[in-house]
């Protein structure tokens, strides 16, 4: 009896604690309505005897809600029974909203393309900063000579070179004259006969000529004025350089047509005086002593010195030409 009475205790103990924690008897699982969110309870074997289980597992607080199928959006929300249910969302009220452009989203724009063609125009616009020769000038043919070039044999090259670092200064002047007797392939303009000297007005030379002018002014021109007068010359006076003409009673062409020759009219200082080629007296010693310096000296550069006391054409100048002769013509 007693025995009895302690089982029957316990079943009775453990069935209230089970009501209380909401378990559900698989006895009285069949005559319980199906809430939402909740599976339905199936038939276990076949027959009209079997005894019924529940469906689903069964936990604490209500069963386990079933997983998503692939593909598919379930959302959860509370439920008043067994925790939460699934809900089948509005799909349209989860239209993603259009991806912002880079410019509202805060980027920079892109760069717009830089147009430079005005700058290479403007640098092809300008002219090439070219000498104005092309030493020694051989191996170049005339129709590929950069523009602002001038192609010159090499002794007129060389000769040029000579002048410039003399101190001359000249600007090329092209080929000068007809062609035939009279001209010049490649004249100079001569604007300064050397340092320190200038050539009044300027003269068209052949390079050659120019040479020997300036150094006659430099090696005996110079040291005579400051032995002879104590000054300095500044400027060489020119009375003809080129021209197309014959000598005087004959038919031979002047060493002018070619611009071989120059006739020098006299010479100024940097005191301003100026001392001019002429016959000179007694009285004017140093003007003689000087200008009888400089003719002498002439004779050592030039093939042809021709002055005062040589014929009255000559009376007012000297007559300077480079040609080569075996013996210099010094009268």
């Amino acid at each position: 009896m007693g025995f009895a009475y302690r089982r029957w205790h316990r079943t009775a103990l453990a069935a209230a604690c089970m009501a209380a924690a909401g378990t559900v008897w698989p006895s009285a699982a069949n005559d319980l309505a199906p809430m939402d969110g909740m599976p339905t309870l199936g038939q276990s074997g076949s027959g009209q005897g079997a005894t019924p289980r529940p469906q689903g597992n069964l936990v604490w607080g209500g069963p386990v809600p079933p997983m998503p199928a692939p593909g598919q959006d379930t959302v959860y929300v509370p439920s008043t029974a067994f925790g939460e249910r699934p809900v089948q969302p509005d799909r349209s009220d989860r239209e993603l909203a259009p991806m912002p452009s880079p410019v509202e989203a805060g980027a920079l724009p892109p760069l717009e393309p830089v147009d430079d063609t005005e700058d290479y125009a403007a640098l092809e616009d300008e002219p090439p900063a070219y000498p104005p020769t092309l030493p020694p000038g051989r191996g170049v043919p005339a129709e590929q000579t950069p523009m602002g070039y001038v192609v010159l044999p090499e002794g007129e090259a060389l000769c040029r070179r000579e002048l410039a670092r003399l101190g001359a200064q000249f600007t090329e002047a092209g080929s000068v004259g007809p062609g035939n007797a009279c001209g010049i392939p490649h004249a100079l303009k001569v604007q300064v006969a050397v340092r320190g000297i200038a050539m009044q007005p300027p003269a068209t030379l052949n390079c050659r000529a120019a040479l020997q002018v300036a150094r006659w002014l430099d090696d005996d021109v110079r040291s005579a004025a400051r032995w002879r007068l104590g000054k300095n010359p500044t400027a060489v006076i020119n009375a003809s350089s080129y021209r197309c003409s014959r000598i005087a009673g004959s038919r031979t062409v002047s060493e002018h047509a070619t611009g071989n020759a120059l006739d020098v009219g006299g010479f100024r200082f940097s005191d301003g005086s100026t001392v001019r080629v002429e016959p000179k007296g007694i009285f004017r010693f140093r003007e003689r002593a000087f200008q009888n310096s400089v003719r002498q000296a002439s004779c050592r550069h030039f093939g042809t010195v021709l002055g005062p006391g040589y014929n009255r054409a000559h009376d007012d100048h000297f007559h300077l030409d480079a040609k080569q002769r075996r013996r210099a013509v010094c009268k």
